[in-house]
This record gives structure tokens, C-alpha cells and sequence, in this order.
């Protein structure tokens, strides 16, 4: 054995072992960096690693039998007195050679980063924070012109669209990462942590003539260290290229699948004009953001104006059909437009979509939306999102809309569900939070909703808009309107549809504070104003009914009430037979002594919306008959009403029973108190 290591050492097998370590790993090294540039598979990279350690045993014998001279590669020479080696040596070297290059194999695999990101991706999923989950932040604008923060978030916005379509990934909303533009000192781990991501990518965008440069880096966020970065220096014509090759590239650094339809998805263009796709991004932020649009109805017109210009410029512009549509929709559905002709537009929007794109998932969102909210047909707009349903995976208004859907047609469960999953992909934007914390208290499920917005509020949602929805759910259960009262005076006056100004002046008429519920209405320029479930308007002249007639002012009461029917008069004109609107206006006939025809209406309201048909919409309504019924002096048929409306779920809870003046003529009777005294005990 001795003579047989002298053998290997006069052959130089020991110099071909260290050039070929040297060489292996110097290639390992190159192989790393330069398949992930080709988006070469996790497993390719692991195959040319075993090729390479499969080549090493062959390079042994290759050094034993040959050796390179002055006059070439020649066969190793035998030994003076040493037998001409026999296969049985030969056979030795082979198992050496292979013996080592196992070993090595087996240390690599358990030191490379692949094996370090699977034993991450274990402590990442105890945390609850999926492996595969990503936020992409607003990019940085480096152009001169302030056009260019607007070009910036364009890309920034087309990337994460695209990440958002692969089902193996977690991808947070884009309305959930804006907070984070220009945010000086962004600590990672923290933004991770709020958002409840394993990664950040993080990036800059120069725009010159005729050429755009994006960088973008990767960063784990449970360790703050860039694990990835790329630089892009091309044509402007070629920013869609750019996006789609970026978010490839991501896709490939976090491993994640990417099926042949996906990929696909990701490659197509969604406009050949910058211009039309520029006009489009202005519109979908704000479709978007419509519930915390000041004034949503200015805003969603001038969103559609934008889009049909960009579908002028660009014809085949699905995706700018489809948020058209989505505009339209919600014109209508929240009579900010109520005519006919405004559901027509909707439907050609959508149509439009699925005639150019018939497999869009996109435009079946869309016509799911104008299913839903235009004609209340539930069924096909389910029929619609389950087409949907496999290329939106991290679709908030997918999800959002889902939610809205289940939860009118009384799939509690699954409404819980959506509206989790949209909290997961929107975890700092109000709605998402309030969706679900709102769906929990209409079961009456007070201490899951308090958990929600507790949970939200922790992680750093401390907007005053946060802060009165926490306190209203208090109020809600409770009927104490301390902590309702203080959040709503610590607050700014920014009214989001008017929603602001109906709380302050429930909060004023059950203090009795008739004086600060005018003050409060006059403070508000609005002429309409959200109510407590923010899916109705209501004019200015029922709140002035309201509080006369709280106050005791029959004239007021009655000029006011007046006022108001003539405005939902106009509405059914537009929307004959709503049923909302007409539960509504039998309110107002009952506070203007019309007691016969508010009884007609409110029972056709009923009628035209059972629970069985929309059990959101049905149980609202039925409080409208309550309300008429207690205002008309029927009082029986009032608790009726009122004992059905506590077995099924709706806004009726025990702190707007006790409190609210719509209930007072009520409040004597001692069939009110056993009432209360009920919901104390399911509580």
C-alpha cells in the first residue's frame, strides 16, 4: 500500500486532485451566478453540481494513466522495479476518487445556501410568515422631473402585477406598500414584520430620453442582507420587458413554481403605448382607493375619462376595459349615477375585455363586479369568479369582491374567509382590516372583530379612521359611546364619504346635543353622507329630519322629511323598485304621517328582498320595517321584527337598541328591556 501512495504521488494524482478542487469550485461558483441570469431552475443548478463531482474520479484516473510533458500528453511511464500496475490498482483509484467526490457532494449539500433556505423557510413558516412571500416597494425616481415619480411607480406597480400572479407566492397589495415611498432609514425587518413577508425588493427608476435604467435588489427581511441584485439599461420600448424579466428573475430566487400559463401571463404585454398605460395606472389607483376617496363620485368620472382615453389610444387594452368597467359598476351600484344607461356602459366595458381577451381572469372579475353590483345576480357572478378565481391567487379586489358575494348569500364561513385572505395580501390598508372585523360583527361575533382591529392596530394602523372603527365595535356591543365620543373628537376632519359626519351626529343626538348635531352637519359641505354600514347615501336633508325630530320640532321634522322624499323619489326614478331605496323612503313617509303608503313600502321592500335572497341587504331592510313599524305606532308588529331580526345577522346589536333615539318610542314598553335583557345573556 505503501508503494501504491508513492505511485500516486510520482504520477502527480495528488496535483490533478487540488487543480480539479480549485477548478470545481471556482465553476460552482461562476454556475451560481450565471444560471439564475438564464432563469435556470433550482434543480439545473444542483445538476451541474453533480456533474461536476462526477467528473472528479475521472479526472484521477485521467492523471494516473497520463501526464503532460514538453512533447504533450504522454502515458504515465512505469516505475523502475514496480510491476506494471495492475487493474486491481487502476479499480482503487476510481474508488478513491469516487469515495472523495461523495463526501464532497454530501458537505456541499449540507453547507450551500439551498439547504441554509430550506431550514429558513422552517423557522420563517413557525413565525407564520410564509418562505415564498414578497412586498414590492415604491420604487426610487432618479429622473430630473417629478413625471418621473409617476413613471417610477408605473414600474414598480407592472412588477408586482406580475408577481401577484404566481399562486406559489405570497404578494402584498399595492396599496399596503405605498406608506413606505421615500420613508427615510427604512428598517427591513420591520416593514417585513408589518407586512408579514420573508423578502423586500427594493429598487430605483432613471428615465432618459428614449431609455430607462431599473435597478432592484432582494432583501431577506428576517435578516436584512441582499441576497439578489440586477441592473437594467435599455430602450424605453422595452420597460415591459424589463418588468416581466425582473419579476422572473424574483420568481426564480425564491423558488417558486411557475406553471407554462403563468409565465405567459407574465410575458405579455398589457399595451404597446406607454402613453394609454400611463393614463391607465392614474385610473386604477383611483378604482383602487374609491373607499377612501373623499369625494367618490368626481373621482371614479374622471377615473373612467382616463381610461377611455387610453383605450382610444389603444383599442386592445384589455385591462383598461376592464377597470372602465369597474368604475361604471361602481357609479352605479353607489347611486352616484343610478341611470340605465351607466349599467350599458359597464356592460360594453366588460364585454369588450372578454371579446379581445375571452380567457382574461381579469376581465371575469370585472364581470363578476357588474353582476354583482348592477343586476344583484349572485349566482353567475360566483360562476364568474371561479373562472377568475386561478389567475388572481393574490387578487385583493378578487378576494374583496368573493367576500362580498359569500356573505350576502350567507356563506359566513367563506366570507371570513376572502376577507382574511384580503387582510393577508392588504395588511395596512383600512378596508381590508374593517372588511373583516365588519363581517364579525354582524355575526355578532364581538371578540373576533375586536381581535382584528386589535391585531391591526398593533401592527401600526393608528389612522383616526382606525381608531373610530375600533371604538364603534365597542359601542356596537356595549352601547357606551364614551370611547366612540373621544376617538371621533381626537380625529381630523377628513369625512370619507361623509361617514365621519353621520357617527358624530348619532353620537351627538344620544348625548342630546341637539346644538352640536346642527353644528357638526353645517361644519360638513357634503350633500350626502355614507351611513354606518358605508354601502348607502344619505342626503343631507334626512339627518336634518333626524335631528328635529329627535329634538321635537314636528314643523322641521316635516320640512325636512319632505326634502328628503324628493330626492328618493328621483332615485327610484332612475332605479325603479331598489329596494334599499325604497325601505328608505318608507322611513321618510313614516315620519311624514303617511302611514299606509310607508307600510306598502316597506313591506314591497321586504318582498323584493328577502333574506333568503341577500341575507346583507334582506336583514337591513327588515330594519327599515321595524323602524317603520316603531315610528308608526305599530309596536307588536316593531318587536316581531325586531325578536327575528336578533336570529339572523345584521347591524341590529344591543348597543344601538339602547342607545339610538330612532328606538325611543320603544324604550317604555317592558317587552323592550326582556329584548335587551336577551342579547345581555347571548353575549
Amino acid at each position: 500500500m505503501r508503494a501504491f501512495f508513492h505511485e500516486l504521488k510520482r504520477r502527480r494524482v495528488y496535483r490533478v486532485a487540488l487543480a480539479y478542487g480549485i477548478f470545481a469550485s471556482a465553476m460552482i461558483q461562476v454556475g451560481g451566478t450565471i444560471l439564475p441570469i438564464f432563469h435556470a431552475p433550482e434543480w439545473g443548478q444542483q445538476v451541474f453540481v453533480v456533474l461536476i463531482a462526477i467528473g472528479f474520479p475521472f479526472a484521477l484516473v485521467l492523471g494516473w494513466l497520463y501526464d503532460i510533458t514538453a512533447e504533450g500528453i504522454q502515458r504515465t511511464p512505469n516505475a523502475k522495479g514496480l510491476r506494471v500496475y495492475s487493474g486491481r490498482q487502476l479499480w482503487l483509484v476510481v474508488f478513491a476518487g469516487t469515495s472523495i467526490a461523495a463526501l464532497a457532494l454530501a458537505g456541499y449539500w449540507f453547507w450551500h445556501p439551498w439547504r441554509n433556505a430550506t431550514e429558513e423557510t422552517s423557522d420563517v413558516s413557525s413565525n407564520g410568515i410564509p418562505a415564498k412571500s414578497i412586498a414590492v416597494l415604491p420604487f426610487q425616481n432618479l429622473s430630473p422631473d417629478n413625471a418621473g415619480t409617476f413613471f417610477a411607480d408605473g414600474v414598480q406597480d407592472q412588477i408586482l402585477t406580475n408577481l401577484a400572479k404566481v399562486s406559489d407566492l405570497k404578494v402584498i397589495s399595492h396599496t399596503s406598500v405605498q406608506q413606505y415611498r421615500n420613508q427615510p432609514g427604512r428598517n427591513v425587518r420591520e416593514i417585513g414584520r408589518q407586512l408579514g413577508v420573508a423578502y423586500i425588493l427594493e429598487g430605483t427608476v432613471q428615465r432618459a430620453p428614449g431609455r430607462v435604467r431599473v435597478n432592484a435588489k432582494l432583501i431577506d427581511a428576517l435578516t436584512d442582507s441582499q441576497i439578489w441584485a440586477e441592473s437594467y439599461d435599455r430602450d424605453v420600448a422595452d420597460l415591459f420587458v424589463i418588468q416581466s424579466d425582473l419579476a422572473q428573475a424574483i420568481v426564480n430566487q425564491l423558488q417558486a413554481k411557475l406553471s407554462p400559463q403563468q409565465k405567459a401571463e407574465i410575458e405579455e404585454k398589457p399595451t404597446r403605448d406607454l402613453a394609454a398605460f400611463d393614463l391607465y395606472l392614474q385610473a386604477k389607483e383611483i378604482v383602487d382607493t374609491y373607499t377612501q376617496l373623499q369625494d367618490p363620485g368626481p373621482s371614479l368620472l374622471k377615473a373612467v375619462r382616463l381610461l377611455d382615453e387610453a383605450t382610444e389610444r389603444d383599442p386592445n387594452f384589455v385591462l383598461a376595459y376592464c377597470y372602465a368597467s369597474r368604475a361604471h359598476n361602481l357609479l352605479y351600484f353607489f347611486d352616484l349615477d343610478s341611470t340605465p344607461k351607466r349599467i350599458l356602459l359597464g356592460e360594453a366595458a366588460v364585454n369588450n375585455a372578454l371579446r379581445l381577451r375571452p380567457n382574461s381572469a381579469e376581465a371575469h372579475l370585472a364581470m363578476a363586479d357588474h353582476y354583482f353590483r348592477c343586476h344583484r345576480d349572485y349566482e353567475r357572478a360566483q360562476e364568474e369568479l371561479a373562472i377568475a378565481r386561478p389567475g388572481l391567487p393574490n387578487s385583493v379586489p378578487f378576494f374583496n369582491l368573493s367576500g362580498y358575494i359569500n356573505r350576502r348569500q350567507g356563506h359566513w364561513t367563506e366570507a371570513e374567509r376572502d376577507f382574511a385572505t384580503s387582510v393577508k395580501l392588504d395588511p395596512r390598508k383600512p378596508n381590508a382590516v374593517n372588511l373583516l372585523a365588519d363581517t364579525f360583527i354582524l355575526e355578532r361575533r364581538f371578540p373576533e372583530a375586536r381581535l382584528v382591529s386589535d391585531r391591526a392596530i398593533a401592527a401600526g394602523m393608528r389612522e383616526p379612521i382606525d381608531l373610530i372603527r375600533r371604538a364603534s365595535l365597542d359601542f356596537s356591543e356595549t352601547g357606551d359611546p364614551t370611547t366612540l365620543r373621544a376617538a371621533m373628537a381626537a380625529a381630523p376632519d377628513t369625512d370619507v364619504g361623509g361617514g365621519e359626519t353621520s357617527w358624530k351626529i348619532l353620537i351627538a343626538l344620544i348625548d342630546r346635543n341637539y346644538n352640536e348635531a346642527r353644528r357638526v352637519l353645517a361644519a360638513s359641505r357634503r350633500a350626502d353622507f355614507l351611513d354606518v354600514d358605508f354601502t348607502f347615501y344619505f342626503p343631507r336633508a334626512w339627518y336634518e329630519g333626524l335631528i328635529a325630530r329627535a329634538e321635537g320640532d314636528k314643523t322641521k321634522t316635516i320640512a325636512a322629511f319632505k326634502a328628503a322624499r324628493v330626492i328618493f323619489e328621483t332615485r327610484l326614478k332612475n332605479k325603479p323598485n331598489d329596494p334599499r331605496t325604497l325601505a328608505v323612503l318608507a322611513q321618510v313617509d313614516a315620519n311624514l304621517g303617511n302611514k299606509e303608503l310607508a307600510l306598502q313600502e316597506a313591506q314591497k321592500a321586504a318582498a323584493l328582498m328577502p333574506v333568503s335572497k341577500d341575507v346583507y341587504d334582506g336583514a337591513l331592510i327588515l330594519q327599515g320595517l321595524a323602524q317603520v313599524y316603531t315610528w308608526t305606532g305599530d309596536y307588536d308588529h316593531a318587536f316581531d321584527e325586531l325578536q327575528s331580526l336578533l336570529g339572523m345577522p345584521g347591524y341590529i346589536s344591543y348597543g344601538y337598541l339602547k342607545t339610538d333615539p330612532a328606538w325611543e318610542p320603544l324604550r317604555k314598553d317592558p317587552r323592550f328591556q326582556r329584548l335587551l335583557a336577551s342579547m345581555v345573556s347571548k353575549k
